[in-house]
């Protein structure tokens, strides 16, 4: 097939890391688990709370042209990676979480380097709080400030793939990838799906096994598949709470 993706560095799944982390302290003690992700390049803040191991993925995909023309692309350089994930201030990031009442999987970071294109980037703000959460992302996922993210939920700012002409050696430049902004004080539902060029406004609500592809004005809740506006929420009720306690 002319579509190549270069040797992709997943973690835990690097051994190295599987060591650490069993070497460790206590192999999912927070600190521990961030400071072995700063060490392969994610930001994560000193406040940041990462609760068990996520899986973080610096893939490349390329078309055959840039394969046999660019010989530079044919190996992923981890350093181009290095900063393109981030996470804030007081956030909380949970993966495989064995504490009822909810269900519970690994939260996965993706970041995808298409051609000669720069790596895609994962912003997470401060106070975000997510659960089993997946974000690809080949240009810029944004999580703003307060935002809470359920379990089972999808984000991508790119389909993978296209459409027409799949397996032909320009589908990879033939991609479309557009930035995703969640606006703070957001909630996302369980099992919802955020597309590719979705900007979701400031206090917003998507319900649970939402499939968003239409951006939401400030202060909307949406629900259905493709999500409609179902209600438009009053100022009183989108004031943001008190962070007192968490700064």
């Amino acid at each position: 097939m002319p579509t190549y993706r270069s040797k992709f560095v997943s973690l835990p799944d690097d051994q190295d890391f599987i060591k650490q982390v069993e070497e460790g302290p206590f192999q999912t003690d927070p600190e521990h688990v961030a400071n072995l992700l700063r060490e392969r390049g994610i930001t994560v803040d000193d406040s940041a709370v990462i609760s068990n191991v996520p899986r973080i993925c610096f893939t490349s995909v390329h078309d055959e042209a840039g394969y046999s023309v660019y010989k530079e692309m044919n190996k992923l350089e981890i350093e181009e990676f290095r900063g393109v994930i981030s996470i804030g201030k007081n956030s909380f990031i949970e993966s495989d979480s064995d504490r009822p009442p909810f269900h519970s999987a690994s939260t996965k970071f993706t970041s995808v380097k298409a051609n000669a294109n720069p790596p895609g980037k994962i912003t997470i703000g401060d106070r975000v709080q997510m659960m089993g959460v997946a974000i690809v992302a080949y240009s810029h996922v944004e999580i703003c400030d307060d935002v809470g993210i359920a379990p089972m939920v999808t984000i991508m700012d790119c389909d993978g793939h296209t459409t027409e002409g799949r397996g032909t050696d320009t589908e990879i430049a033939r991609l479309e990838a557009l930035p995703v902004k969640i606006g703070s004080g957001s909630w996302i539902g369980t099992g919802a799906v955020i597309m590719k060029g979705v900007e979701i406004g400031k206090n917003c609500v998507v319900s649970a096994n939402s499939v968003v592809v239409r951006s939401v004005p400030d202060g909307s809740i949406v629900m259905g598949n493709p999500a409609r506006i179902v209600k438009s929420l009053k100022t009183q009720q989108t004031a943001p709470l008190s962070r007192e306690a968490t700064e």
